[in-house]
């Protein structure tokens, strides 16, 4: 979505009936990318959009729908710029170059309006379980075969270490490389946004917790049960990819990270808070 000079990155498919919860992603007029989450929350603080949401119990960027300027829609190939032969080819190697339900997003979805901005990896978006299944069992089997890789050449480990970032990179097949192309799938369990469950009570937590359970591990939100030295069996729920396919037995730390209560009395511990920081103890 375009608002205020830059490009924003919707966050999640729970919303609001008049705001939209996302986070500043590439400054237009200087064709450039946002890349640490505190820099994105300090431009929408600045832009005055961050806002405490009684709902979510959390301060978070609220941009009013009213006031959108331009939405890009990763479903729309309209909205998509030329793509270079190497990704129509990948695309059609994964079986995902005439389905409605794979959009385009990242530095490939931005170009269309940034001209100078040279699109490096490539960011899908899938929005159809079945479409979703079919394509991550297709990735196992090219990453067991050889044919892809797992990322290991990364600089971002907000929220985590070199040490996690890297070992839980090398269970991910979401993430990877492929015909000499990076690439970032995401699939998603929502085709329209909804409005959020609301939370009555939050504590931050620090524990260890073992996953014990892969619930959702590649359809966002990724969801675990885990064995908490705290809590007990709490489930373990986030929206940020890294946290995607944690296999388990995994044993992980995790300091200043947010137990939420909700009003039917269930709890979950989200790894997504800024304050979080998860470190991963076993293979």
């Amino acid at each position: 979505m375009k608002y205020k000079g830059y490009l924003w990155m919707i966050k999640g498919c729970e919303h609001f009936n008049e705001y939209i919860i996302a986070y500043p992603r590439y400054n237009i007029s200087k064709g450039i990318k946002i890349k640490s989450l505190d820099e994105a929350l300090r431009i929408a603080t600045k832009l005055g959009v961050v806002k405490y949401n009684d709902c979510l119990k959390l301060k978070i960027p609220l941009l009013p729908r009213a006031k959108i300027e331009y939405v890009l829609d990763p479903f729309n190939r309209d909205h998509w710029p030329h793509l270079p032969e190497k990704v129509m080819a990948l695309l059609n190697k994964l079986g995902l170059i005439n389905s409605n339900d794979v959009g385009l997003t990242g530095s490939y979805l931005a170009s269309a309006i940034i001209r100078n901005l040279k699109p490096r990896d490539l960011d899908l978006i899938i929005r159809d379980k079945n479409i979703g299944i079919r394509l991550y069992k297709l990735l196992r089997y090219l990453r067991s075969e050889g044919i892809s890789r797992s990322l290991d050449n990364i600089e971002d480990f907000e929220g985590s270490n070199q040490r996690t970032r890297l070992e839980l990179l090398r269970y991910r097949v979401l993430e990877g490389i492929l015909d000499n192309t990076i690439y970032s799938i995401r699939i998603v369990s929502c085709r329209e946004s909804k409005e959020p469950q609301c939370i009555e009570k939050v504590n931050l937590l620090n524990d260890e917790i073992v996953i014990i359970e892969q619930i959702s591990p590649y359809i966002m939100p990724y969801t675990y049960l885990s064995e908490s030295s705290a809590l007990g069996k709490v489930v373990v729920r986030s929206l940020r990819m890294r946290y995607s396919e944690i296999p388990t037995g995994t044993k992980l730390l995790i300091n200043n990270c947010r137990v939420e209560q909700y009003e039917d009395g269930t709890l979950n511990i989200c790894l997504d808070n800024r304050e979080c920081i998860v470190k991963i103890l076993t293979n």
